[in-house]
């Protein structure tokens, strides 16, 4: 996983001219530091674990200034990000093949506003793409939401049912090596039951610390804004090329039937666990994708836990999830 981000430090770098191109050895550096000792950091209160860096959680807040023609991938973690991400970069690259591979090139260690140094914002800057993409799990206090509102930045929020949210998610630091070292491993249990009620207690330091719940009711506020689209995972996977056509014109991005058809081929699940990307195969990213799974896992306590949470949490939020 190390060498593999490594590789994509020096791939993205080699797009930008070598006279404005930023310093590679900064950003292995800073990659090598992470996987050597994984640690907590603190930012507004709010704690966050590798890869997270509250450094560049700070920064983004204070410097990143995107434009109208970037979007944003917001997300609580295991809720559709990757693929929603994907998505996006399909549409909107789909009739050049370089400026496509460049995009799916990036990874979350360079793309998402709190993942890594802040250097890796001078990268995803100066590459040669009209329209940058990035994605991020950061609750909306954390990110400077009224600057994005008067520069008219597209933000995609995505949302997932919570009791599927929270089995992928569990899976997913299982098999993260991320997650695996002694000095980050105790905030993720690895005994699913553990895992549950740190969970819907907010005791993992995902999405800065917030339970799911929390994270949605930071979000909530702007979910009308113009330029904001709400979707959700579920209606995304059962009818996926009505929610593609949705972003499409949220974007601005005119394709046809034929188009579209096109990306939902290249963007399946299926397609997308058979093909990963070295980064991706190495945290087991596309499990399952399902809509149900948590009934595989959840007991018949945990299920009415988890309801009777979110009702407490999101009395009078319009927000309906499918959990089936």
């Amino acid at each position: 996983m190390e060498e593999a981000i490594i590789k994509v430090h020096h791939a993205l770098t080699n797009y930008i001219p070598a006279e404005v191109r930023p310093d590679v050895t900064k950003l292995i550096e800073g990659t090598r530091k992470d996987f050597a000792s994984p640690r907590f950091s603190e930012w507004k209160g709010h704690q966050f674990s590798t890869p997270s860096n509250a450094d560049k959680v700070e920064w983004q807040y204070s410097n990143w200034d995107p434009t109208e023609n970037d979007v944003l991938v917001a997300t609580y973690a295991k809720t559709g990000t990757t693929w929603t991400t994907k998505l996006v970069k399909h549409l909107i690259y789909q009739h050049d093949k370089d400026l496509l591979k460049m995009a799916l090139t990036v990874t979350p260690m360079q793309g998402y506003l709190e993942f890594g140094i802040p250097l890796s914002f001078e990268v995803l800057e100066k590459l040669p793409w009209k329209r940058k993409i990035w994605a991020t799990h950061l609750p909306a206090t954390l990110i400077n939401m009224k600057r994005l509102e008067e520069n008219r930045t597209k933000i995609i929020y995505v949302v997932r049912n919570p009791k599927d949210q929270v089995v992928s998610h569990f899976h997913f630091t299982k098999s993260n090596p991320f997650f695996q070292k002694d000095s980050i491993q105790q905030p993720y249990p690895k005994d699913f039951n553990e895992f549950f009620e740190a969970a819907v207690n907010g005791k993992l330091p995902s999405g800065g610390g917030l339970s799911y719940p929390d994270h949605i009711l930071t979000w909530h506020p702007y979910l009308k804004k113009e330029n904001v689209l709400f979707i959700t995972f579920e209606d995304l996977k059962r009818d996926t090329a009505k929610e593609v056509r949705r972003i499409a014109n949220f974007l601005a991005v005119e394709r046809s039937n034929d188009e579209i058809n096109q990306i939902l081929e290249e963007t399946s699940f299926q397609n997308l666990q058979k093909k990963p990307s070295k980064l991706e195969e190495s945290i087991k990213m596309f499990r399952k994708g399902e809509i149900g799974d948590w009934k595989n896992y959840l007991t018949v306590a945990q299920s009415e836990i988890m309801d009777q949470k979110f009702n407490e949490k999101m009395s009078g939020i319009d927000i309906n999830f499918v959990y089936e």
